[in-house]
């Protein structure tokens, strides 16, 4: 059978995702990353209306760190990478739905050695809707949250992780082109 490029044929109670070509793959990946944000973004909200700001803020970092520890080990293990280094660990951080890979969190790696990299994400969707709508929710977000959950999700607690650049409290960058953040690891010997 030919791989599918869509779902417009009569349904298949059989299918598998073998069965899409990968164009198709991709486009549905990104529409899960784009599910994945919004169902996090939903799930504030939620706790937040019922149990205000801080229980919001308290859970979701709860949730981002335990979705580090549980599920961000797997990626490292289906992708066979054996975290030695600060790269190695970066490879793993390619690799879950809200990655580094492509447009929806825009990296930039400036290798300084396996073991020191400066990592800048010039653009964030995430902090350019929360400079819109919830400018309250980039501290919590962007100064507190992001550090511990980057430290879990790189899989690797010897690496050393330090914020350079931030998101300017009051919420507004100067321009459109500064960048959203940018952070250092390091990995001693």
């Amino acid at each position: 059978m030919a791989e599918l490029e869509d779902l417009s044929r009569p349904f298949n109670p059989d299918l598998k995702f073998e069965d899409f070509s990968k164009d198709f793959l991709l486009k549905l990946m990104k529409i899960w990353q784009w599910a994945w944000l919004h169902a996090a973004r939903a799930w504030y909200e939620a706790i937040e209306e019922r149990f205000g700001p801080d229980a919001a803020n308290d859970c979701e970092l709860a949730a981002w760190l335990t979705i580090g520890e549980r599920v961000n080990p797997r990626y490292a293990k289906v992708a066979n990478i054996e975290l030695n280094t600060v790269l190695d660990s970066l490879k793993a951080l390619q690799l879950p739905l809200d990655n580094t890979v492509g447009r929806l969190f825009p990296a930039k790696f400036d290798i300084k050695s396996p073991n020191h990299v400066i990592l800048t994400f010039s653009d964030c969707p995430a902090l350019s809707a929360l400079e819109r709508s919830a400018p309250e929710r980039i501290k919590p977000m962007c100064h507190i949250l992001e550090k511990l959950a980057l430290e879990k999700y790189l899989l690797n607690p010897n690496i050393k992780v330090t914020p350079l650049k931030l998101p300017p409290l009051p919420p507004q960058r100067r321009s459109p082109g500064e960048i959203a953040c940018q952070w250092e690891f390091k990995l001693e010997a």
